[in-house]
């Protein structure tokens, strides 16, 4: 289920890109881009964030919004 939540978020990310200016755009588009990864494979997504500049603050920030979903689902 929390799939699901993440593509339906990473959805209304692309829709809100789509009217938006050029220049918020490609930064939603990007995040969108990236919910729909982390939705996919979450493990994976995690190892690579993990292995990124204050990948430590990103996985912590993932974590904090995991938890807000998985809140929301039960």
């Amino acid at each position: 289920m929390n799939h699901r939540t993440k593509m339906g978020i990473a959805l209304g990310v692309a829709v809100l890109a789509g009217i938006t200016s050029v220049w918020l755009s490609a930064p939603l588009l990007a995040l969108a881009g990236f919910l729909i990864v982390w939705g996919q494979d979450p493990t994976r997504m995690e190892e690579f964030v993990g292995g990124l500049p204050f990948g430590n603050h990103l996985l912590k920030a993932m974590a904090h919004l995991d938890g807000i979903i998985s809140s929301r689902e039960d």
